[in-house]
């Protein structure tokens, strides 16, 4: 609950844990899983432009294009294959876990624990096996226990022990928690970044936003839901995972928020912007309920992925707002209006190939280095 450790654990300060250990002057390598994700495609550009080193850690037949103008070198290993990860990670100081399995449906419990709780499990022992210095986690909003709404979350906001909105929620706050133990433990240092709804420009893979998005765009999108939530540049995520390498005190997590913004207040922004009309229609409340039901009863036997389940209206319907002054303080975060986001967004959409669109988080991942 509120007040309390996220884990359980005395924080890395009450046991007098030194500021991270990455030297400045040194410039780590860095492997990366999940590199051919959402984030994770950001993140090489970041450390690209950057000119660190990076290594993309995927699994057999995923998609290469996209890594090999970014990456110093690409291997493939599963996530449940502890010595093919140990090897990937042999070149690294710093490894991201950026790879994860989201779905917001029920029912996929064990393909969630499997990837996101034993996946992560295998990543730290292979982590410590490959000598690695340290391991930047990329968790999620959703991993902590949202109950105790009377204040923005944060970061003493405890992690779900059962008890998030989404399955998908729990097996990150399982996965959280490994990755802070480990961290305890010694041989590793851990630093966890909980991002809020990740958007922004880039999104080959057409997740949940991005296609709800294309529907608006080729008016097909009939009507609004209600509900807000917090969502925070895809460029920004980046920029505070990238920093936490050098800048995040092990054994800490760290929430990356930025905007809270109602749904039918996010479309009236894109209509200015695109000109394109925003639906008009708000769902009530319930009807929406429903539409979930009969969408999540229609993904079970198709085995599709849905824009709208119980989990996620509850989630919208809670107007949970986030905190990130801690990251801001420590990582030199820093959240760009969302009014930024979505011109790029509409900037990508019209034409996926523009190459004027800044690849750079608001703040710099990279200020204070020597």
């Amino acid at each position: 609950m509120a007040g309390q450790s996220n884990t359980g654990i005395e924080s890395a300060a009450e046991h007098s844990l030194p500021s991270p250990c990455l030297c400045i002057y040194h410039r780590p390598m860095f492997a990366l899983t999940g590199a051919t994700g959402y984030l994770g495609q950001s993140i090489l550009r970041q450390l690209h432009v950057a000119n660190l080193s990076v290594g993309a850690v995927i699994r057999a037949g995923s998609d290469r294009s996209i890594l090999e103008s970014y990456c110093g070198w690409i291997a493939e290993a599963p996530l449940d294959d502890v010595d093919a990860l140990a090897k990937a990670f042999k070149k690294a100081d710093v490894v991201i876990h950026s790879a994860a399995l989201i779905d917001i449906r029920r029912g996929n419990l064990a393909m969630l624990r499997k990837v996101n709780v034993e996946g992560t499990r295998m990543v730290l022992e292979a982590c410590r096996r490959a000598g690695v210095r340290r391991l930047i986690y990329v968790g999620s909003i959703e991993s902590f226990d949202l109950s105790p709404l009377r204040r923005p979350v944060r970061e003493d906001f405890a992690f779900a022990e059962g008890t998030a909105i989404l399955d998908y929620g729990n097996t990150k706050a399982d996965a959280s928690r490994l990755a802070v133990a480990a961290g305890f433990q010694g041989e590793l240092e851990t630093v966890i970044i909980c991002p809020t709804g990740i958007i922004g420009p880039w999104d080959y893979n057409r997740g949940l936003f991005t296609t709800m998005l294309t529907a608006y765009f080729h008016r097909k999108l009939p009507c609004l839901i209600p509900g807000g939530f917090d969502f925070v540049d895809v460029r920004d995520v980046a920029g505070a995972v990238i920093s936490a390498a050098h800048k995040g005190r092990s054994g800490e997590s760290y929430l990356v928020s930025g905007n809270y913004v109602e749904i039918c207040q996010m479309f009236q922004v894109l209509e200015k912007i695109s000109g394109v009309k925003a639906p008009r229609m708000v769902l009530p409340l319930t009807l929406a309920r429903l539409m979930a039901v009969v969408l999540e009863g229609w993904a079970g036997i198709f085995d599709k992925k849905v824009p709208l389940t119980r989990g996620s209206l509850k989630m919208l319907s809670m107007s949970v707002r986030v905190s990130s002054a801690k990251a801001a303080e420590a990582l030199g975060f820093q959240a760009r209006a969302i009014e930024r986001t979505l011109e790029d967004v509409v900037k990508w959409h019209r034409d996926p190939l523009a190459n004027d669109i800044d690849c750079r988080p608001a703040a710099s991942a990279f200020s204070g280095r020597s």
